[in-house]
């Protein structure tokens, strides 16, 4: 009797452990079979994510695409089918007035050597016949001209660092376009000149119509509602280095004085601007040396930094960045919005950090 209790027990006793088992291999598999489903769920929801996010950034290419097709990215105008071109100026005393520089959308000036500044001049929207005086190049234009796309760079030579770094960027060299002359108005080096509807035809006839523009970082809103809100600014005074730059609010533009005194091209024109962009950079010498003993500066802008825009007689201050040579500027204001520009031309004042900026 005891025996056969005994048995019973047993069995019953296998009989919990084997229910038990199974009931541990049923929970088992019932949680590998959630897991994956959660998993398989993820995946589902990264692959829409992903698809959402693809859908997303086409959309915005396409409008980018769109904007571009509408408005010209260096003045916010029309779009023109030109190259963008960008001339190496000289900006001393001897240099001025420049022929043609009334006609260009964005003009970058620099501090180069020896405390003297020269200017890029970047044209898209109109090709003047005559454009000068053409100069050498320098090592800040190998880093900046890439925002642009692949701009054509007319110069005129230059030493061997910045040649060699020119090469090394996607920015074009137009010496072999042809285009340029000497004048007999004024005296080497300051009589070199390029005709930049020439330049363009030539590249049009070898490269076909189409060319590859990236906006600089310029973002246009004429009626931007937080402008009237702006500290107002009637005169801007920029000293880099020896040379000075100066912008008096007039009849709704900047007009743009060198050394202090109204400007023109050398036709008369007055030199006008819609946008006035001062950018804090590093100037760093580049390695080399002039023939005087003065270390050449690159002009750094790629990094980050303080910016004042001046449009519409007011100023809005932020910060510029830009993470490489091929990227565009992004500037933002104080509360990190993106800073609009008026529709029209810009100067760019390159301000090294012990250069000063005057507003009154």
């Amino acid at each position: 009797m005891a025996q056969e209790k005994t048995n019973r027990a047993q069995t019953a006793a296998r009989a919990a452990a084997q229910a038990r088992a199974v009931a541990a291999a049923k929970a088992h598999a019932r949680a590998v079979a959630h897991e994956k489903a959660v998993a398989h769920q993820k995946a589902v929801t990264r692959e829409k994510a992903a698809r959402a996010a693809k859908i997303r950034a086409e959309k915005a290419a396409r409008a980018r695409a769109a904007v571009r097709d509408r408005i010209d990215p260096l003045t916010g105008g029309a779009p023109s089918s030109s190259p963008v071109i960008a001339v190496k100026l000289d900006n001393t005393s001897k240099g001025r007035p420049q022929w043609g520089i009334d006609r260009a959308d964005n003009v970058y000036v620099e501090q180069v050597e020896g405390g003297l500044t020269r200017i890029i001049a970047i044209f898209h929207s109109s090709l003047p016949t005559q454009v000068g005086p053409v100069r050498s190049v320098r090592t800040t234009d190998a880093q900046l001209l890439p925002a642009y796309g692949r701009p054509l760079l007319v110069f005129s030579g230059g030493a061997g660092g910045p040649l060699i770094r020119l090469a090394a960027t996607r920015v074009q060299d137009a010496s072999s376009l042809g285009g340029t002359s000497r004048t007999g108005e004024r005296s080497a080096p300051y009589n070199l000149v390029a005709n930049l509807a020439q330049i363009g035809q030539a590249w049009t006839a070898a490269h076909g119509p189409d060319f590859p523009i990236q906006t600089p970082g310029w973002h246009f809103q004429d009626n931007d509602p937080t402008i009237r809100s702006r500290a107002q600014v009637s005169r801007i005074g920029v000293q880099m280095g020896v040379g000075r730059t100066d912008f008096q609010w007039q009849d709704n533009a900047w007009r743009v004085m060198p050394a202090g005194t109204p400007g023109t091209a050398a036709d008369g024109t007055p030199l006008r601007a819609d946008n006035v962009l001062v950018m804090r950079v590093t100037d760093v010498p580049d390695g080399t040396i002039d023939s005087v003993g003065s270390p050449s500066l690159l002009s750094q802008t790629v990094g980050h930094g303080s910016v004042e825009l001046f449009r519409n007689g007011r100023v809005i201050k932020g910060t510029w960045s830009r993470a490489e040579p091929n990227h565009s500027l992004v500037l933002r204001d104080e509360n990190r919005k993106l800073i609009t520009f008026s529709t029209g031309k810009t100067w760019i004042m390159l301000v090294p950090q012990d250069g000063s900026v005057t507003t009154g």
